[in-house]
């Protein structure tokens, strides 16, 4: 009995230990990774479906009419000021839209911090985090979001459905570090942790200690 506890305990240890190297390793890359990259992230007023219809409506008018300011940027702080800079015309392109609808929301769009979890984006995934994300709210914004990158300027292709052009990734590439770039490809090697695996690793990790932090 004492030698099957012994190994149980072992092997639990062994298995933490695993678990702990993921975490650390993995950790510091999602953070870098974070702070290199800017988000476009869209919330509906609420679920019904006129509501969605209409996020995606200003969607797609948002990207149409500020992507030609930013596709051609190599520069993240570029990227920022352009934004910035832009915020009065980005909610008017997204209030006109609301407007044209018969809708009476107000829109309000502001570059800021938001947390958001790990997503599959095409073929890449990428870490939770807290981004610098352009967020465009609808009304309430109590509804679904959408949400794409907009630095490296994954909004500006169908990545959604398949997988980015090569001059995009040669982009990101540029933007994130050899080992940056590998985390957020999806793992192909039967040998590799699945890098969502290792982002969620990671979020229960953070979530461990911010339920421990708080007793």
């Amino acid at each position: 009995m004492v030698k099957k506890v012994s190994i149980f305990i072992i092997t639990a240890l062994f298995i933490f230990g695993i678990l702990m190297t993921i975490y650390i390793n993995t950790d510091k890359e999602m953070n870098d990774i974070s702070g290199k990259l800017i988000r476009l992230h869209i919330v509906a007023n609420s679920d019904s479906p006129e509501d969605q219809a209409l996020k995606l409506k200003v969607r797609d008018e948002v990207i149409k009419n500020i992507s030609p300011r930013l596709e051609t940027l190599k520069d993240i702080e570029e990227v920022r000021t352009v934004i910035n800079e832009n915020l009065p015309y980005i909610e008017t392109i997204a209030q006109g839209i609301v407007d044209t609808q018969g809708m009476a929301y107000k829109v309000n769009a502001v570059l800021e911090n938001h947390n958001f979890p790990t997503k599959i984006y095409g073929n890449l995934t990428l870490p939770a985090g807290t981004y610098q994300a352009l967020n465009i709210n609808i009304g309430k914004a109590e509804g679904k979001n959408w949400w794409c990158v907009m630095f490296p300027p994954l909004c500006f292709t169908d990545i959604a459905h398949g997988v980015a052009p090569e001059k995009t990734m040669e982009q990101l590439k540029q933007t994130l570090s050899a080992e940056e770039y590998k985390l957020v490809l999806a793992a192909k090697s039967d040998g590799e942790v699945p890098v969502k695996i290792k982002f969620k690793i990671v979020e229960w990790a953070k979530s461990m200690k911010y339920r421990i932090a708080n007793k």
